[in-house]
């Protein structure tokens, strides 16, 4: 691999770490205005989720590509952590069990070691994980900032740019990341149209 590309990976890297951290600031200065209720376990799930992607991409040599899943893990253990004060703490059974799944996902990894089954577990996982959020969102759209989930995903495309080394175990997870932020925006979007608050 030249200097030049290997080069111009970490400057995508980096770009994506940028933005990461103006989409984190937001949310969580939305947070703190008590304009943004986030869901404890969905962001304390993504954060253990993210973990175990980060480590992955870390094994299967992913290089800049990882640093955005990095800086991810940070950001929604410190929104789970803020959610204790301003956030949502509707805990359903089912929120439970998603927590559960989220700490068995290492245990594919532990037992093959290869990372490979512990990410399709955990892409499965987070779908299971955004269902608080999304159940929450529904009745109460205006109650997450979807800017920083536009700038998420923005992030996370990037970071596939950057991915020094591209297989299924390094990008499926971040795929999978994008694809629901993508779907909850939309959802989101399409609710506060319908319910036609009278304050936006």
């Amino acid at each position: 691999m030249s200097v030049d590309l290997f080069l111009s990976r970490e400057l995508i890297g980096l770009v994506s770490v940028l933005i990461g951290l103006f989409g984190t600031g937001v949310y969580i200065l939305s947070i703190l205005q008590g304009k943004t209720k986030p869901h404890l376990y969905t962001h304390l799930i993504w954060g253990i989720l993210c973990g175990i992607g980060f480590a992955a991409q870390i094994h299967d040599g992913a290089g800049p590509g990882s640093w955005a899943l990095g800086l991810s893990t940070a950001g929604c253990l410190t929104a789970a952590f803020l959610s204790l004060k301003w956030g949502e703490k509707n805990i359903t059974r089912g929120d439970k069990i998603a927590l559960a799944a989220s700490l068995s996902a290492m245990i594919p990894w532990l037992l093959t070691d290869d990372p490979l089954g512990s990410v399709i577990l955990i892409s499965f996982i987070d779908a299971v994980a955004f269902y608080p959020t999304f159940r929450k969102s529904w009745m109460k759209p205006h109650e997450e900032n979807l800017t920083s989930y536009n700038v998420a995903n923005i992030k996370m495309i990037l970071a596939l740019f950057a991915l020094e080394n591209f297989t299924i175990t390094s990008s499926l997870y971040v795929m999978s990341v994008i694809f629901f932020n993508g779907s909850f925006v939309l959802m989101c979007l399409w609710r506060r149209k319908v319910l036609k608050p009278s304050a936006l």
